[in-house]
């Protein structure tokens, strides 16, 4: 079987392809489009999310990675939403429109794509979900958790507020999850009609009073099929749930601990992903908040096999590094054994085809990467 991984960059998507995990190919396609996200449908299309400061947010679809075509419809919230002032203040670099003045509520970037249960799910900047049940045709907002209770006390994070996790329950298409930085984690068991914050645990939360809100969230990965078990990769640590995120603790033995610009120590950083067949966990840790680069400039993933303790992997990664590894730009290949690739913020891609015991640098001199997705042929 062969593998394509679609790298998102500011400047295009880096297509590149193997048939055996070892020799890759590579082409550059939709240059010019920011691209932030993709995902494939039960169909096998692959839908590209792109934002643009000029032409605004769209998608592409394709059906062999070479040939894409926009589609008509993208998510947009309605006129009459009224905006975070906040966030409006952190993107307004970019809007050389002047969109943001009038206060509305605009989708400025697809943070994530996601398919399940026969829906193409969005999270989307300004933070917020709308689905397609016509494979991109139409999008509805998710109003229930749009315009949930306490969204005014929302703060954003440094780039704004942004819902770049979404995560299903294979058993059940009620159950959902989504993460927004920096509101926190939600879960849904209506079928997206009320949501509940599941942040237990997770500091600066205590048990007599779990934070509802303020929680910035970097990464969540799961098994769909025993999706009550959650590995969270938070600003402020590492954390496990096994029941459904209700109560979460931190799970960061084996992994380097720093001290956080505000005096925490935890281990920091952004991405994680989830071999299914082995149920092997990954993360990169940076140094820190402050530096955000690997400790000591050894770029390490590192890995969990028994859901308790981690083990750096470092062999055929830079010992000299200090770039970063941002929050979509892990992924796996749910091959067997397991394939890993991540992309790095100074545009190197790195692949691994033993479950991160051994890696090679398949591509370099990209743009800054912000997404990384695997595909099996």
């Amino acid at each position: 079987m062969s593998v394509s991984l679609i790298v998102g960059t500011p400047k295009g998507a880096a297509i590149l392809k193997s048939n055996d995990r070892q020799t890759w190919s590579e082409d550059f396609v939709l240059r010019g489009w920011p691209v932030t996200a993709s995902v494939r449908d039960d169909k096998g299309r692959t839908y590209i999310a792109v934002n643009s400061p000029n032409y605004g947010v769209a998608l592409f679809v394709s059906d062999d990675l070479a040939n894409w075509k926009q589609l008509d419809a993208a998510p947009r919230y309605r006129p009459e939403d009224r905006g975070n002032p906040e966030h409006h203040r952190l993107v307004a670099k970019e809007d050389f429109g002047g969109i943001l003045k009038g206060g509305g509520r605009f989708v400025d970037q697809i943070w994530t794509l996601h398919f399940a249960h026969g829906a193409l799910w969005a999270g989307v900047s300004e933070a917020g979900l709308f689905v397609s049940r016509d494979y991109g045709k139409s999008w509805q907002p998710i109003d229930g958790f749009n315009e949930q209770p306490g969204r005014e006390n929302w703060a954003p994070g440094f780039g704004g507020l942004g819902c770049h996790t979404i995560l299903t329950d294979a058993a059940n298409s009620n159950r959902m999850w989504a993460g927004i930085s920096a509101a926190g984690f939600f879960r849904t068991d209506d079928g997206g009609k009320t949501w509940a914050p599941k942040n237990k645990g997770v500091n600066p939360a205590i048990d007599s009073a779990p934070a509802s809100t303020g929680q910035c969230v970097h990464s969540v990965t799961h098994d769909p099929r025993n999706a009550s078990v959650l590995y969270r990769q938070e600003h402020r640590g590492v954390h496990k749930s096994t029941d459904g995120g209700d109560t979460w603790h931190v799970m960061e033995e084996g992994l380097p601990v720093t001290e956080l610009s505000d005096g925490h120590h935890c281990s920091f950083g952004f991405a994680s992903a989830m071999d299914l067949k082995s149920g092997d966990v990954f993360v990169v840790p940076l140094d820190g908040d402050n530096f955000r680069f690997p400790r000591n400039g050894q770029l390490a993933v590192y890995r969990s096999r028994n859901g308790r303790s981690w083990e750096p992997l470092t062999t055929g990664l830079p010992d000299n590094c200090f770039t970063a590894v941002l929050r979509g730009a892990m992924s796996a290949d749910q091959m067997d054994p397991g394939g890993l690739y991540f992309g790095t913020a100074s545009g190197a891609v790195y692949a691994s085809a033993d479950r991160g015991d051994h890696w090679s640098e398949i591509a370099t001199s990209l743009p800054r990467i912000t997404s990384v997705d695997a595909y099996v042929h």
